[in-house]
């Protein structure tokens, strides 16, 4: 009676470490993982300066070719991208210019394409970019070029 006593809170006691243990061994696993998931965050994405200039200078150019609304401000001007279906990245600017007609702001979008789309008001692509470089000098560059 004793041996068999002996064996259950034997057995029982390596059933609780084996559980202990597995649960462990688990918590642990759980944790590497989300380290090295957290090691998969995405590069900080870089917009070539050739892609900055271009969209600046196509934006101003489509403002002095197409007036009405004449644009005689420019505020809050960024760059940022979207993904697209084929993994390539769409370049987007996005701002607002005071209207002369009007004595308002309205939001502009310029795509960069196989050449250049500007579009005004509020638009879609503007509201899914992911914006990279805020308006530090982005809007003093347009107004520049504006001016030329």
């Amino acid at each position: 009676k004793m041996n068999t006593r002996f064996f259950k809170t034997t057995l029982q006691i390596f059933a609780f470490l084996v559980f202990i243990s597995a649960a462990i061994s688990c918590s642990n696993n759980n944790k590497t993982e989300t380290n090295n998931s957290s090691a998969a965050v995405p590069e900080k994405v870089v917009i070539p300066d050739s892609i900055v200039q271009f969209l600046i200078t196509s934006a101003a150019a489509d403002f002095r070719s197409h007036q009405p609304p004449t644009a005689i401000d420019i505020r809050n001007v960024r760059i940022g991208y979207m993904a697209s279906t084929e993994s390539k990245k769409i370049f987007v600017l996005c701002g607002e210019f005071l209207s002369k007609e009007d004595n308002t702001w309205v939001e502009f979008t310029t795509i960069k394409t196989s050449g250049y789309e500007q579009y005004l008001g509020k638009t879609q692509y503007c509201q899914d970019a992911i914006f990279v470089l805020p308006d530090e000098n982005l809007s003093a560059e347009l107004k520049k070029k504006l001016s030329e």
